[in-house]
């Protein structure tokens, strides 16, 4: 039998793709290892068009928030889920430079839509510069929405390992364990610093840890003042996050909590806040902080979607979108996210990956 996708990764990515391709009545399976600590299944699903440290607006931010929300509103009403929903989200200013700066913005015409200024107080939040309201904000239950495709499309999976080594083509016919695919596409995270067909891409883990805390004082809203919290029902919170390139370690650390409990600290009474676990993650993201989007530059139809770090809830959609449409109607995927633009860094070892895997 002959698919038309076979998609490496069912993390957020592989899961989208494979909504998307349903939706163009596409055939595909999907093969992925269901292990803990991918970013997908840590992630805390916080999603909208700004960057807040700096209070600009994101790049592509509109345009990706408004894609995402039409795309994961109608996976709601399609599946008669609730994963997807709007949540006011509060900056707390630490300083009067943050103030200013956002209060001018606000006079803005581009973020007139976005955001407001907020001198009221927040019952039990310390805020002495004040706050402002991101009026544009939503969260995706990532963790639900991953186990409603698992189980939607489990006659499609296969779960195990990919090996990259078993993937065979033979002219213009990719082959994996006997079944034939016209399409390949690798959503593997930063798991595909293992896989060699795609090794001179700078795919970059970035450790991210969170705390799942317990507060009577915490506001049930998205509150962000260095570190998110994050209502999740029953006086539950996520704290998050933690940004950590250098450590490659499969646990969780003291400093990664140390860290959150005194940024948490700064505006609440941390006695009040009661550790329930904590969890961590790794970010697949990049040298130059761009998604990896497109096709291999030696292999057709072989292609990639990564690197999109803590944003990928807010650009996987959109991004994926265009993807096919570079397939299905030859336009052009926009230049800051096609990996044409690493192709120099092609290198022996994935020369080498590739002949391994082709067929006379």
């Amino acid at each position: 039998m002959k698919y038309d996708f076979l998609i490496v990764g069912q993390g957020l990515s592989g899961s989208i793709l494979a909504i998307q391709l349903e939706k163009l009545s596409k055939r595909f399976k999907i093969i992925n290892s269901y292990e803990n600590n991918s970013s997908s299944k840590v992630a805390a699903g916080i999603m909208h068009p700004l960057a807040l440290k700096r209070g600009t607006i994101s790049w592509r931010g509109k345009e990706f928030y408004n894609f995402s929300k039409d795309f994961y509103t109608s996976f709601d009403e399609l599946n008669e889920t609730n994963y997807f929903e709007n949540h006011k989200l509060k900056r707390i200013f630490s300083s009067f430079e943050e103030q200013n700066n956002w209060i001018g913005k606000t006079a803005d015409s581009n973020y007139e839509d976005l955001i407001a200024f907020n001198n009221l107080p927040i019952k039990k939040i310390k805020t002495p510069y004040g706050n402002g309201l991101l009026k544009k904000s939503h969260r995706l239950n990532v963790k639900d929405f991953l186990q409603l495709v698992k189980n939607k499309y489990r006659k499609n999976i296969i779960n195990e390992n990919f090996k990259s080594e078993n993937l065979k083509i033979k002219g213009k016919i990719f082959n994996y364990q006997g079944i034939s695919y016209q399409n390949v596409v690798l959503c593997q995270g930063v798991g595909a610093n293992t896989n060699e067909l795609f090794s001179y891409l700078p795919i970059i883990p970035n450790k991210g840890e969170l705390l799942e805390i317990k507060s009577e004082n915490l506001p049930k809203l998205i509150l962000n003042s260095g570190v998110f919290s994050l209502p999740t029902g029953n006086n539950l919170f996520t704290l998050g996050a933690t940004y950590n390139h250098l450590d490659r370690t499969y646990k969780n650390t003291l400093e990664a909590k140390e860290e959150l409990m005194t940024k948490i600290g700064k505006i609440v009474k941390i006695n009040d806040l009661q550790i329930i676990r904590q969890k961590f993650g790794f970010r697949p993201t990049t040298s130059d902080r761009k998604p990896l989007i497109g096709e291999h530059p030696l292999v057709k139809n072989l292609f990639v979607i990564n690197g999109m770090g803590s944003k990928a809830v807010l650009m996987a959609p959109l991004l994926i979108n265009e993807l096919l449409e570079s397939i299905f109607e030859n336009k052009q995927l926009d230049k800051l996210v096609d990996i044409k633009r690493f192709v120099k860094k092609v290198n022996s070892q994935t020369i080498q990956s590739v002949k391994k895997i082709s067929e006379n």
